[in-house]
Order: C-alpha cells, then structure tokens, then sequence
C-alpha cells in the first residue's frame, strides 16, 4: 500500500516526529510503501493570498508545492496526519495545507451539493498529541480532531474511513507510557 504522511510540528525533537517515525517504521516493515511529508522542513507557506483566494473556486493556485502534493494524494492510498492539538485544532501550516491542497475540482466537485472525488483513498488516520487528557479532548471538547480533520475535511473529500488516535499528556506522562505509545503506533501501522 502507498501511504502519505504528512507532520506539522516545528520541533523536530517533539514526539510527534517519535510517533511518525513508529509508523513509518511499522508500515515498511509491513511492507507499505511510504512518503513523508515536512511542512516545516520545506517551509510550506500556510497563508492563501488574495491572487490565490481568486483562483481558489476555479481549483487554481501559484504554489507549485500544490501540484507536487496532489500528486502525491492521486498515488496514495491511504493518508496518515500528524501534528500537536493547538487550541482544539492542528498548527497552522497544516490549515494551510488543507485550505490550499484540498481544492474544488481535485478533492470535490464546485457547486452548492459538493461531491467528494478523492474516492481511492479507503483510510487515513490522523495521530496527535496533547498535553491535556485524551478524555477531555473527546468527551469535554467534542473530539475536535474526529470531527473537523476526520469528517469535516477527510470524509467530506471522499477518504472512505478516518481514524483519530490521540495521546494525551504527551510530554507530561511517564516516559513508560510514552513508549507504549509508540509500540501501539508501530503495530497499528503494520495491520494497515
């Protein structure tokens, strides 16, 4: 399987690269094929500028990185996010990413009813961290991941099927949680 990973974190000590490089290390040990992408290594531009706001109905963009990442999408089959919980939502080179990416006419069809056309992709799974407890991120909070990446963005585009694993108190817990986490990353990839 061709699986895309995308990290938004500008600390690449942080474990959210410990929690990517469990996956990655899982899926090619299963035998997946994987790309990752660093939006912070490659100093992706989140902010959409008013030339590109108005090209963004007609599906157009300036930014080459755009074309390069669709393509990416159109060969993957499965996507896999990662990034810290910030004020309930993901950094924001990652919005950008979605906002300037996932446009009309590649992930859904323009109109009043959109129609989702990334279709090929059957999964993703978005992994996060936090330094709150899981529980109130998903209960208290409303899962804000499940609901705006999973549903809102992925699902809406046509991912068949999105799920969120969290890991709360990251940085705060013992460091024997921390690497169960990580053994649970690494055997979830290689069930892919």
């Amino acid at each position: 399987m061709k699986i895309l990973a995308v990290i938004d974190h500008p600390w690449n000590e942080s474990f959210n690269y410990a929690v990517l490089d469990a996956f990655v290390t899982g899926s090619r040990e299963a035998g997946h094929e994987v790309t990752v992408v660093d939006l912070n290594a490659i100093g992706f531009n989140p902010v959409m500028s008013p030339a590109e706001l108005a090209l963004y109905s007609r599906g157009g963009y300036h930014d080459p990185v755009v074309a390069e990442h669709q393509k990416l999408i159109m060969a993957c089959e499965h996507l896999a996010f990662f990034y810290p919980i910030w004020w309930m939502v993901m950094p924001a080179r990652l919005k950008g990413w979605f906002d300037k990416v996932l446009l009309p006419g590649f992930a859904f069809t323009p109109g009043d009813v959109p129609q989702p056309l990334l279709t090929h992709i059957p999964s993703a799974t978005v992994l996060t961290t936090t330094g709150a407890p899981d529980e109130l991120h998903r209960r208290v909070y409303g899962d804000p991941s499940q609901r705006v990446v999973c549903e809102g963005t992925l699902e809406f585009c046509g991912v068949q099927t999105c799920e969120w694993l969290n890991f709360g108190l990251a940085g705060i817990a013992p460091r024997e949680d921390h690497e169960a986490w990580l053994s649970k990353v690494g055997e979830y990839a290689r069930r892919l």
